[in-house]
């Protein structure tokens, strides 16, 4: 997989590689896509532009288990949050074909046979996720952020004790107040954050004034 940094050339240039540091611009904080970054996926960010820095173009180029490693993340967790960093603008990525970048040095390797090579495949094939009625029901009504991860965390919001039906109205909720110019949190966010409590106990406290029937300050005391 090839990873390129979006403009790279415009904030980061350097006469050698590896620098001991990196340049971090003010102009950062002005941009409405960082602070839409999850924790994570702003993380994530910083230590690809740190790794980026080893070549001159800004790029990484390994395989995605290997930059899981070397950032000491788990495989599943890593291509969600790179895919919601070029949703947003700030990396591009490209995959790789291995049979290309390995033919020149197995020319005279002896080929598999085709049992062998569709095994293999079938084993590093990832597999489609499939997820339940109940999670498409509230994804088709806040689809945001990774999907993934939104899945399992409502897993664990049901499992804790919320109901399906309950993150159903408070979502539907949450969907209402949400303007052109901000879209909401990631899904995945809202789960993990019960944000559902929050709007149940703002709808508890509202204030509901005692309205007076019939009565006239100008009434006489009997």
């Amino acid at each position: 997989m090839k990873i390129s940094i979006l403009n790279w050339a415009k904030f980061q240039h350097y006469k050698t590689r590896r620098p001991p540091w990196i340049k971090l611009h003010r102009q950062l904080l002005e941009s409405r896509h960082w602070f839409e970054l999850t924790p994570d996926a702003s993380k994530l960010l910083v230590e690809c532009w740190l790794i980026a820095s080893d070549n001159p173009d800004g790029t990484i180029n390994c395989d995605l288990g290997d930059l899981a490693f070397r950032l000491r993340r788990d495989n599943d967790d890593i291509l969600p949050t790179l895919q919601e960093l070029a949703l947003h603008g700030f990396i591009e990525m490209n995959k790789v074909d291995a049979s290309n970048s390995l033919a020149g040095g197995l020319q005279d390797a002896i080929p598999e046979t085709e049992t062998e090579t569709e095994t293999k495949k079938k084993q590093t094939q990832r597999k489609r996720r499939v997820y339940s009625d109940e999670f498409e029901e509230i994804w088709k009504i806040h689809p945001r952020g990774p999907k993934a991860k939104a899945a399992d965390e409502y897993k664990v919001a049901v499992k804790n004790g919320v109901t399906h039906d309950k993150i159903v109205k408070y979502l539907n909720a949450y969907q209402k107040t949400l303007r052109p110019d901000f879209e909401g949190v990631h899904l995945f966010r809202w789960l993990k954050d019960e944000r559902w409590e929050e709007q149940e106990a703002v709808k508890q406290d509202t204030y509901k004034p005692t309205v007076l029937v019939d009565w006239s300050p100008f009434e006489e005391e009997l």
